[in-house]
């Protein structure tokens, strides 16, 4: 799901975009000019490799996330942790919902009988 920067007001829009069985839905509202905020939560399950025994297992998640997007090149004086920089004036969810599965997917993750 693709909505231009432009669209988004200071009022915000809710957003929801799927993928592979996780749901990420919350709000966008416009910061400045270029940086948009968006809340919301991630959540749904996914077969992942346990990083102990290597048994696969379904991990489900609900986590709340706040992600901030910029329309180009950020350039502020704030450093926001969980950034990131759009270059086609659009923002992209699925995008953003692929990088945090990359990083929820990162951290060690262990099966029950490992935990």
């Amino acid at each position: 799901m693709k909505i231009e920067f432009n669209k988004i007001s200071q009022n915000g829009i809710d957003f929801e975009t799927k993928q592979d069985g996780i749901v990420f839905l919350g709000t966008a509202k416009k910061i400045n000019k270029n940086l948009i905020k968006c809340t919301g939560t991630i959540e749904g399950s996914f077969t992942h490799c346990c990083d102990r025994c290597g048994d696969d297992f379904i991990k489900i998640i609900k986590q709340n996330i706040e992600i901030y997007a910029n329309n180009g090149l950020y350039k502020d004086d704030y450093d926001y942790i969980n950034l990131i920089e759009f270059f086609d004036g659009f923002v992209n969810f699925d995008t953003m919902l692929q990088s945090e599965l990359e990083s929820f997917k990162c951290d060690y993750l262990y099966c029950s009988q490992c935990n």
